[in-house]
């Protein structure tokens, strides 16, 4: 990869001292399970959180409401990041109040080709997913100053779950390491947090698979590459690293505007999801 560009924070953050305590972001993304991921971690930043569910969606969030940041995930329906983007720019220009809110691109891709494309929207960062609530603190940091007490909370290490005898065929689907690191955001609720994340993955999953079906059918490679990107974070936001990876191959076929092979790749991440979701279950049944 290219060196990240280098963006560089504007002077208004001198300014920061005499705003109110509780800051508000607005996090554009409109996967359930990264929602609930990344919102989990900007409330242990003691951020308050808006979500908006496209890019559509964004822009009237801004327009009503103030905010003092964004984080903007690129690939969205209805209205994507880049174009969200480009909007609120164009809007900040013609009210005459140049570049003002600061705009964090947040990715499933780590290419530079996407930073560029960042940029050239009127993004001011980048952040590419899946991220640690360390990333997320240290962009976030660049431009705003955050709360004293928005620091990771829990020193300790994340509690481990006790062995089980499901652990075996547990190995090699579900990396537990990501679904401690989820409950390491909440001291309080933690395990809650960490169900509510299961449950949006196995529920909102298989229309994903569904919608990739009938693209793959109807050769929309655009889609193809939209719906496997988003399905990429959201697998290995809850440690399904196989099926993570089986997306970012499909992906690729995408990129490269051709559904060539992708039904093979497709039915591979429709096997690879039934054990995931026997395994996530698993550890569900375990927890309550």
């Amino acid at each position: 990869l290219q060196p990240a560009p280098r963006f560089m924070p504007p002077r208004r953050l001198q300014l920061d001292a005499h705003r109110p305590r509780t800051r508000r972001v607005l996090l554009a993304e409109d996967n359930p399970v990264n929602i609930e991921v990344a919102r989990a971690m900007l409330e242990s930043l003691d951020l308050q959180v808006d979500c908006a569910r496209n890019g559509e969606d964004a822009l009237q969030a801004v327009r009503t409401n103030s905010y003092d940041a964004v984080l903007m995930d690129c690939q969205m329906p209805v209205m994507d990041g880049f174009a969200a983007t480009a909007a609120m720019r164009r809007e900040e220009r013609e009210a005459g109040r140049g570049r003002v809110l600061p705009i964090i691109a947040i990715t499933a891709n780590a290419l530079q080709g996407d930073r560029e494309a960042c940029l050239a929207a009127g993004m001011d960062d980048y952040l590419s997913k899946p991220f640690s609530q360390q990333e997320i603190a240290a962009v976030i940091g660049r431009w705003m100053a955050l709360p004293l007490a928005a620091t990771v909370h829990h020193d300790d290490e994340p509690p481990r779950l006790p062995p089980a005898s499901v652990e075996v065929i547990q190995r090699d689907v579900i990396n537990r390491v990501a679904l401690d690191k989820i409950r390491a955001l909440s001291r309080d609720r933690g395990d809650a947090l960490v169900q509510k994340v299961i449950a949006a993955y196995v529920d909102d999953t298989p229309q994903q698979l569904r919608t990739l079906r009938s693209a793959i059918d109807g050769l929309d490679t655009g889609n193809v590459r939209r719906i496997a990107h988003t399905l990429k974070s959201a697998s290995a936001n809850v440690g399904a690293e196989a099926l993570a990876a089986l997306c970012k191959e499909l992906e690729h076929l995408g990129r490269a505007d051709t559904t060539e092979g992708a039904d093979a790749i497709l039915t591979d991440m429709e096997h690879e999801f039934q054990a995931v979701r026997h395994s996530l279950t698993a550890i569900l049944e375990k927890e309550t």
